[in-house]
This record gives structure tokens, sequence and C-alpha cells, in this order.
């Protein structure tokens, strides 16, 4: 049996969540509320996987 963190399951919910909309930038409270997670936590998970070059992120008005 595999054992994951609690955080990297949540990882894994945060990037299925991202794919199934790949054409549409998505901002972390959005990513929130289709997950059901917590939106600090979900803010958590988009930096670590940004830093690890799985998505990317954009600033401003139309970011994501």
């Amino acid at each position: 049996m595999l054992r994951i963190s609690k955080l990297t399951d949540y990882g894994t919910v945060v990037l299925a969540c991202l794919a199934a909309l790949p054409d549409r930038h998505q901002t972390a409270s959005q990513v929130a509320v289709r997950t059901r997670l917590a939106g600090p936590t979900v803010s958590k998970l988009l930096k670590s996987l940004h830093r690890a070059g799985l998505v990317t992120s954009a600033r401003g008005a139309h970011g994501g």
C-alpha cells in the first residue's frame, strides 16, 4: 500500500481541478470552491506547485 500525506492528496485534487479546465485562468478562491478545500490550503498548494513548475501564475485583474 502506498501512503501519502493529506497535503499530497489535496495537491492531486487541485491539479485535477486545474486540468479539468486547461484553457481558463482560475483563482485560488475558485479552485477552493470547486474542490471544497480551505482557501489557505489551496493557496499554499498552488505556491508549492508553482515553485515545482507544475502550474503557472499571473497577477492582476486577469490573473489566476
